[in-house]
Formats: structure tokens, sequence, C-alpha cells
């Protein structure tokens, strides 16, 4: 039976989700200036068509592309964000290569923003690209920049600003710090009282973002308890609508996968790929030992497992690789056990 691939952070689509329900947000929180002669009623989102890639024989497109009109005033431009993920690849130039292709595409004025999102290095970046010789200076493109990482996401515990709920997981956070930042940036979520329709995707990069270990998620609940009684009531039913949509959507997600996999056809080859499926989907790639162990689960034990890892009245089955070790010591036969034999 084949493995199922690992499932990594969609870094692009996270940071596209959320920006795309609080852009305005956004800028209100780091470029304000911005906002002053925006006229927030026309941002309309331009879906990008992809062009050819400056550094390698690829096609890509712009993160966010923004169009929108001057306060007052018929003039349009783009607001173009570019996020980055990682330092490996991202130069200045690039950044104007974008500029240069979307100014000539769409001929408007182009406002650069990079969105730099790695956790290291933390070296500040530059947000200019020039161009000059000896007798005088070709080019001087200027950009604004925002490094999440030079970022103390202790300086955003009183916006209350949708975009800071999130991007706080972002801000420079050290490991131990998880627990109390997931806390803080839910804090936030549950006071804006925001609708279901813009909370989500907050909530899933706040999730994807903060991951903890169960003795981490102890400390997260302690940090919960000292809400207020209105502000942990509000995280729990959050909480609560969140893993319930989740292992939904990751049931669904498996039965598709399993089913393109053409693994349906043996009952129990077919569930045991949808358990291996919506395991590395919430625990990340699974070692090559404890696949084997999986593979030799009764079909009894495989449909417990399943029904475990998405029954809606429990949130935090499973939720670790030492749980799920743990689960297995249980229920795997021995070796040459009669019903380990598949």
């Amino acid at each position: 039976m084949k493995q199922p691939k690992r499932q990594p952070i969609e870094h692009d689509q996270l940071f596209k989700e959320a920006l795309r329900v609080c852009f305005v947000d956004f800028l209100e929180l780091f470029l304000p200036e911005v906002v002053r002669y925006l006229d927030v009623k026309s941002i309309e989102f331009i879906e990008q068509e992809s062009f050819g890639e400056i550094t390698a024989n690829e096609r890509r497109a712009v993160d966010l592309l923004v169009k929108a009109r001057l306060r007052g005033q018929p003039t349009y431009f783009l607001i173009h964000t570019e996020v980055q993920a990682g330092k490996r690849g991202w130069s200045p130039k690039r950044m104007f290569y974008y500029f240069a292709v979307q100014s000539y595409k769409h001929d408007l004025p182009v406002y650069p923003i990079a969105l730099f999102s790695w956790d290291s290095p933390r070296a500040a970046e530059p947000g200019q690209y020039k161009v000059e010789f000896p007798d005088r200076r070709v080019l001087e493109f200027n950009f604004a920049t925002i490094q999440l990482n030079r970022l103390n996401w202790r300086d955003y515990l009183q916006r209350d600003n949708p975009a800071a709920s999130a991007l706080m997981a972002k801000m420079g956070v050290e490991p131990e710090e998880r627990p109390k930042v997931r806390a803080a940036c839910l804090r936030m979520l549950a006071r804006l009282q925001l609708p279901e329709k813009k909370r989500w995707p907050l909530w899933h990069f706040i999730d994807a973002y903060l991951p903890l270990t169960p003795a981490q998620t102890i400390e997260f609940e302690t940090e919960v308890d000292r809400f207020e009684p209105k502000e942990k009531n509000t995280v729990m039913q959050y909480a609560t609508s969140y893993a319930t949509t989740w292992k939904q959507e990751g049931l669904a997600k498996g039965m598709e996968e399993g089913r393109e996999l053409g693994k349906l056809e043996g009952k129990l080859e077919g569930k045991l790929e949808i358990v291996l499926i919506l395991l590395t989907q919430r625990l990340g790639s699974l070692n090559e030992a404890t696949t084997k162990r999986l593979r030799r689960l009764s079909l009894e034990s495989v449909e417990l497992l399943l029904s475990q890892l998405i029954d809606l009245k429990q949130p935090v089955m499973l939720e670790s690789k030492a749980a799920l070790d743990r689960w297995l010591r249980a229920h795997v036969p021995a070796r040459g056990a009669a019903n380990g034999k598949h």
C-alpha cells in the first residue's frame, strides 16, 4: 500500500486566505498612512494569471494583488503584497521584477509590499533595489517591508486588530512561548467577535503556525482558564466549532484521496488508507516503523481508530505522535498473531 504524502504547511495559501479577509485591517496595522488615502469601499482582489519567473523556467503568480481607488478621486492603483516564507531565492531585484510586470500589464501605479514570514534569519531585510553607475543612478526602487520575525508579539496584544490576531503567531515566537501566544491570539479573536467567514481563516492560520505538544496543550489550557468567563466561553465555542469542521473536512478529503488511489475495493485496505491520510494530515509524516504497526492492525482496530479520528465529541484524540504511539501499543497484536497477518 502506498504511503500517503506528507501534508506540509501551505504558506502561500494560509497567508492569502488570512489577508483576503482582513486586508484593510492588515494595512491599518502596518501601513496606516495608506489607509488615509485609500477608498476602502473600492477594494477589488485581482485573480492573477501566471507569468514567467525571473530565476528559473517556471511560471507563478504574485501572492496578493488589490485594485483600489484614491479617496475622493477617480484614480486607481494597485497594492501588491508578496509573502516570502523563506530567505532562499529572495532578493529585492525579484520584487522589482514583480513590480515591473504588474505595472506594465495593468498600466496602473503599483504600491509594493514585501511581507517576510520566515523564522530565521532575523537580520533586517532591505526595502530597496538600485541600479547605478559612476556617473548616474539609473534606478532606485523602494518598497514597504514587514518582517514578522523582527516584531515583538507583546506589542500587539492590545491592538484588537483581526490581522494582529493571526500574524502574532509569526512574530518571532520562541517554541516555549507557543502556549501563551496561541492563547493571546485566540483571546483577541474572542474579543473581536468576528463573523465566522472572517474568523475561520484566521483561526486556521493560528492553528497551523502555533502547534502544541501535549505538555504545551496543558499550559495553553491553563492560560485560557485565566480568561474572563465570557472570553473563555467564546474561545471554547470557537475551538469546538473549529475541531468539528476540521474533522468533517479531513474525513471528506481522506475519502476522496482514498478513492483516487483506488484503495476502497478492499474493506480493510480502504479504511486503513483513510486512517493513514487523516493521521498524516494531523501529525505530519509517519515513520516506517509506525506505518508497519498500523498495517498490522485488525479490521476491528482500524475501524476503532478511524471512528476516534472523526469522532466530533473527542476533538483532542490522538493530538500527537506520542498519543498515537500509546494507542498502538494498546491495540497492535503481538508479532505472529493470527489476526495481525494480512
